[in-house]
């Protein structure tokens, strides 16, 4: 199997990247919009390289054959935590005739030493139940010490929550 090479992501992949995010969230049950592609293309160009990073691995036809993306947050630390920053993973997406080849796990391995070279010590992702055994081999844990809730405001309110 030929290596696979993850490189940084830059504004001009930012249409792609939503595409593949698109196809994240559709996987779930989502429904993308025109309008949240277009705002969500903007915003990926604005943030990357800012609170934002993200990696990619090219399609040999061209475009993009997967990405993933983590926001930095500023955090408070908590004790026994340095960092004042965290990650939150998001968009990790490959595109369906490149699917059990790797791209993944070399996307994330490429976040996750990223977030360590810059000392971000707390990581965060919702999983999708095709994505959680990658994200468990990685050494990501359901946390049992508190339960991680959701509070949906303004129109997202409309949305059903399980309880």
């Amino acid at each position: 199997m030929a290596a696979i090479t993850v490189r940084p992501a830059v504004p001009a992949d930012a249409a792609e990247i939503v595409y593949l995010g698109a196809l994240m969230y559709k996987s779930v049950g989502a429904k993308p919009t025109p309008h949240w592609a277009l705002e969500s293309t903007s915003l990926v160009k604005e943030r990357l390289g800012n609170d934002l990073y993200g990696v990619v691995i090219d399609a040999s036809e061209g475009g993009l054959a997967a990405c993933g993306l983590v926001n930095i947050v500023p955090r408070l630390p908590r004790p026994g935590r340095h960092a004042h920053r965290a990650g939150y993973v998001q968009w990790v997406s490959t595109a369906p005739h490149y699917h059990r080849r790797g791209y993944a796990r070399a996307i994330m391995t490429a976040l996750l030493e990223w977030t360590d070279e810059h000392g971000i010590e707390v990581i965060e992702l919702h999983a999708t139940p095709v994505g959680r055994k990658l994200y468990r081999d990685l050494g990501f844990v359901v946390k049992s010490d508190n339960i991680a809730m959701t509070a949906l405001r303004a129109d997202a309110a409309q949305e059903v929550a399980e309880a």
